[in-house]
């Protein structure tokens, strides 16, 4: 009781320094409630990794904190966990009585949930909710694909919320959850990346989601809306037959001068903006420097046996697009398609998978953000190709 008297008082006198909110449920690294954190971070763990408030700026991902020392948060494949948040200002957990006090939650905005096999280097986005998120009272719920495949690799498996305001300054908040995933797919998840926004130079493009419709500031909101909840838990990520996004992920960074909106599931609209913010209606992306438009879409598959086709080129309907031309000289060949390519070369084939030496090494290529990734396959297992597709499993070859 004495230790808890203590953490109590401990809390309130620091809540004055970074009163934010942070996940409690995955207890995520650096955070004083976790027994297995390799440091505890009584006094900036909440703030942004902007910096702020007597905290320095913090390293994305996850705000460098370092891995846990043991790995206990085990989540099974097709499990629907409970995320719960956690404030300094309630110690010991909101009360009926707290309603209107201060949990400086910006008035909610954009929260999304992801998992990491790579330590934070790519995400699978698997659940967002709008407009009311983060919020203490609450617990949101989410879902761990049924497709997920096993990790047990100590740093690599990371569970991240990452959440962007929808009030005051243009911050950018992460936390992240060391795991264990028991699954039985042996094919990795697809890439659905986290927005990456209001993080300067890192993430320079800027972004203000709205906010929670009952305007109730930092005090305690409208709880998940219905419908994101209800897409949430319908996703069939890595699947076949479903839907594999219902999130804002994937933002990149817009060119300079330009505004890009993509029309949320099922009705809500976030702007990703370089300098004014604004919000559409509209289910394309659009610039301010062209009056062409295409349509923005997602990949429900990885690594389809055909190259898939480039959307994002805009057409000009006044006149036809010249004919390309075929050529049969020998060519060499872009890093899209080449499985040897060198992690971060640019790439152009978003979401596609190679493996680099199949059924003989764990590292696959991965074309995320216009860039190559490597990524290794998990257990021990090794990078397979069959039948088109990126598996990771026991190799019958000999070595």
């Amino acid at each position: 009781m004495k230790f808890y008297t203590c953490l109590a008082l401990l809390m309130t006198s620091i809540a004055s320094v970074s009163a934010h909110t942070t996940m409690k449920y995955p207890l995520p690294r650096g955070h004083p409630l976790n027994p297995n954190a390799a440091t505890k971070d009584y006094n900036c763990l909440s703030a942004p990794l902007n910096g702020g408030a007597g905290c320095a700026p913090k390293a994305f991902p996850c705000g460098g904190y370092p891995q846990d020392t043991t790995v206990t948060q085990v989540f099974n494949a097709g499990d629907v966990i409970s995320v719960q948040f956690w404030n300094p200002n309630f110690p010991n957990g909101p009360q009926p009585s707290d309603a209107t006090a201060n949990q400086a939650r910006h008035n909610g905005g954009q929260c999304e949930f992801a998992l990491s096999y790579d330590g934070g280097v790519t995400y699978t986005v698997i659940a967002t909710y709008h407009q009311t998120c983060p919020d203490i009272f609450f617990d949101w719920k989410v879902k761990i694909p049924d497709a997920a495949p096993s990790c047990d690799n100590p740093g690599k498996c990371l569970f991240s919320w990452s959440w962007i305001n929808a009030v005051g300054n243009r911050e950018f908040y992460q936390n992240c959850a060391d795991i264990k995933i028991v699954g039985k797919s042996t094919k990795p998840l697809p890439i659905m990346d986290i927005t990456r926004a209001n993080l300067p130079p890192q993430f320079p493009n800027t972004i203000t989601p709205p906010g929670d419709p009952a305007n109730t500031g930092n005090a305690k909101g409208s709880g998940p809306l219905d419908s994101d909840t209800s897409a949430n838990l319908a996703m069939n990520i890595g699947g076949s037959g479903g839907s594999s996004s219902s999130s804002d992920s994937g933002s990149g960074t817009p060119a300079s001068g330009t505004t890009t909106s993509v029309t949320s599931t099922p009705t809500t609209t976030l702007s990703a903006t370089v300098g004014t913010p604004t919000t559409t209606s509209s289910a394309t992306e659009s610039s301010t420097s062209t009056t062409s438009t295409a349509t923005e879409s997602t990949s429900t598959t990885i690594s389809s046996a055909t190259e898939p086709t480039d959307t994002t080129e805009p057409t000009n309907a006044s006149s036809p697009a010249p004919a390309v031309k075929s050529s049969t000289s020998n060519t060499t060949p872009q890093a899209s398609n080449n499985p040897l390519a060198s992690n971060g070369s640019s790439c152009k084939n978003e979401g596609k998978d190679y493996c680099i030496d199949s059924g003989k090494s764990s590292s696959y290529n991965t074309c995320d953000n216009g860039l190559v990734v490597t990524r290794q396959c998990p257990g021990g297992t090794v990078c397979i190709t069959a039948g088109g597709s990126v598996e990771c499993g026991r190799s019958s070859r000999k070595f």
